[in-house]
């Protein structure tokens, strides 16, 4: 694992964290007007949902050194994390824009575009968990993940 990928998951969770903080601004007009409870919870999942994935690159990013990975893993990890990261962003933007969910590929081209989103989010999501799984346990027996 390289600095730079350590450098570039800590900007892009910062990045990601910075949408969810403003995503506060909707989610506070949802909650004092009267725009309904789907739109209170879209923006409140949105708002809070893109806090956490920021934070969960941030912390993914603090332990990077921990993990032995090969080249290849090393570079999946990244890009995987990432790739979720901005999949879950897309999906909760587009779904409290629009106001549709995007957990079942039917509906309208914005709930394939969000259900597409949350696809490409969960399995980034999976793949990098397991990842970082497989090198923390290589890294505790003393070998590599190649």
């Amino acid at each position: 694992m390289t600095s730079n990928d350590r450098e570039r998951i800590v900007f892009h969770g910062a990045a990601v964290l910075i949408v969810g903080l403003l995503c506060g601004f909707p989610f506070a007009a949802a909650s004092t007007g009267n725009w309904g409870d789907e739109p209170l919870r879209a923006w409140r999942f949105a708002h809070l949902g893109l806090i956490v994935t920021g934070i969960w690159l941030l912390a993914t990013a603090a332990v990077l050194p921990s993990p032995v990975l090969g080249r290849r893993p090393a570079s999946v990890l990244v890009w995987s994390l990432l790739g979720a990261a901005y999949g879950l962003m897309t999906a909760l933007l587009v779904a409290a824009v629009s106001g549709v969910r995007g957990l079942q590929p039917t509906g309208p081209a914005a709930n394939w575009v969000a259900f597409a989103a949350n696809t490409v989010g969960a399995l980034g999501g999976l793949v990098g968990a397991v990842l970082t799984l497989l090198g923390a346990r290589a890294a505790l027996r003393g070998l590599r993940v190649s």
